[in-house]
């Protein structure tokens, strides 16, 4: 005969639920875990794969913009052929050699202005149009990112443009020092992905002047103290 009262059929109920409901929790618990690990490797792969091929396409087309940018500026804001002779000034002494020499700093500083200045707003024209990147370069996948249609990505300004000018003295025979002149513009750049941001820059030499001076050169001017 079995025995079967409600107190008995209660407390094998209780425990059959109280069973389904320790092992839902410790299911629950298990598919959270999981839910946290699968997100933390997704933020990590966002975080570093994916911004790392973005900013890589996009320094890329930047720095060729920049490049062409700096020649754009460089020959619209120089025209006309920069002779030696305005840029710098050379005094020889009663025996022929170079005893001192200076640099037009007025028409040195407003060249460097002009060119930074153009340079700066065609380097703006052209990123505001948008940098093509490859759709999948955002899957973080770097066999798969030339591939895809291409989407404009804005998040890159231009930061400063920075002109210097700078010479250059190579011996060319006894006593013939050739002394270039070179104008030196940098540009920095900011990419921004989500809520990072990484800074590159890009940098030119370019070539305005150059003589050949007869007449032995002082150290101090060999050293670049021209510019300084």
């Amino acid at each position: 005969m079995i025995e079967c009262t409600d107190e008995n059929i209660y407390y094998k109920t209780f425990r059959v639920k109280n069973r389904s409901h320790r092992k839902s929790k410790v299911k629950r618990f298990f598919v959270s875990v999981i839910i946290l690990i699968l997100l933390g490797c997704l933020i990590f792969h966002i975080n570093n794969g994916v911004f790392n091929l973005v900013f890589a396409v996009c320094e890329d087309y930047a720095y060729s913009a920049a490049l062409s940018s700096i020649n754009k500026s460089v020959m619209a804001s120089i025209q006309d052929e920069v002779k030696y002779t305005d840029l710098i000034h050379v005094e020889k002494n009663k025996n022929g050699d170079i005893s001192f020499m200076s640099s037009d700093a007025l028409k040195i500083n407003t060249i460097s202005r002009t060119v930074a200045e153009n340079t700066e707003k065609l380097l703006n024209d052209k990123l505001k149009e948008g940098v093509p990147v490859p759709l999948f370069a955002f899957t973080g996948i770097k066999l798969a990112s030339g591939y895809g249609p291409e989407i404009k990505y804005y998040a890159i300004t231009v930061v400063g443009v920075n002109c210097k000018f700078d010479g250059n003295f190579t011996s060319v025979g006894i006593n013939q020092t050739l002394h270039s002149l070179y104008i030196t513009v940098e540009c920095k750049i900011d990419i921004e992905f989500l809520y990072k941001k990484k800074s590159t820059a890009c940098s030119s030499n370019i070539l305005i002047s150059e003589a050949v001076l007869i007449g032995s050169v002082p150290e101090v001017y060999l050293n670049g103290g021209l510019f300084r």
